[in-house]
């Protein structure tokens, strides 16, 4: 019996080492790193030179088939020119002629009136010198200036209409007012034409003259 105990104890410690020894190791290996991935950059290019002998040409713009444009011929650039100054020229001298008629048109004054027409001259002649008379004198002048149909002139120039006071104004109380009456006679060339009468109060003898410049275009003939 201790021989067969024996003999199964020295094989079963046979098998073992054979199993033990027959089946190799396994060797592992820590696992390698993946490498990170990274941005590849191409290689830099040398810039390229353009041949010679060849222009590169911009692209024309697009333009649109429905608007038709006009270019004028022969048109030149604008240049604006910086500081320009103004040209100033000098006045060219008037000739005699004109130069006369001129002075004649001064010494005659605005001689148009209001309808285009030529005003006709009137001269105030005579009178007084009494201050009723003096005054009487003015505002028959005054109203004159102011119309558009005459104009107040001296020297009689012919085609005058020459307004004369023979004498003095008369005058009179009423009611504790002075009336006072007046007569002018018109001529015109040595010619007759009439005259003006009638009164007015002394505080208002710009009546009285409009009546005179009302009667003096009658005689003149304007109308």
């Amino acid at each position: 019996m201790m021989i067969l105990s024996r003999t199964l104890c020295f094989v079963g410690i046979v098998v073992l080492a054979f199993v033990i020894f027959s089946k190799p190791r396994e060797i592992r290996e820590p696992p390698a790193e993946k490498p990170q991935a990274s941005n590849p950059q191409p290689p830099l290019r040398p810039p390229s030179t353009p041949r010679p002998g060849r222009r590169t040409q911009p692209r024309p713009k697009p333009q649109a088939s429905d608007v038709t444009t006009f270019e004028p011929e022969n048109q030149q650039p604008v240049i604006a020119a910086e500081n320009q100054q103004p040209i100033f020229r000098p006045l060219q001298p008037k000739s005699a002629q004109s130069q006369s008629f001129v002075a004649y048109d001064h010494a005659l004054g605005s001689t148009e009136g209001a309808s285009g027409k030529p005003k006709q001259l009137v001269e105030v002649w005579g009178g007084g010198d009494d201050a009723l008379t003096v005054r009487f004198r003015d505002a028959l002048k005054d109203a004159f200036r102011s119309s558009a149909d005459f104009h107040l002139s001296s020297g009689e120039k012919p085609g005058t209409l020459v307004i004369t006071l023979p004498s003095n104004v008369g005058w009179k109380q009423v009611g504790g007012r002075t009336q006072v009456l007046y007569t002018a006679d018109f001529a015109s060339e040595g010619q007759n034409l009439g005259g003006s009468k009638g009164s007015c109060w002394d505080d208002a003898l710009a009546k009285c003259a409009a009546q005179i410049v009302k009667d003096a275009k009658i005689a003149a003939g304007v109308q």
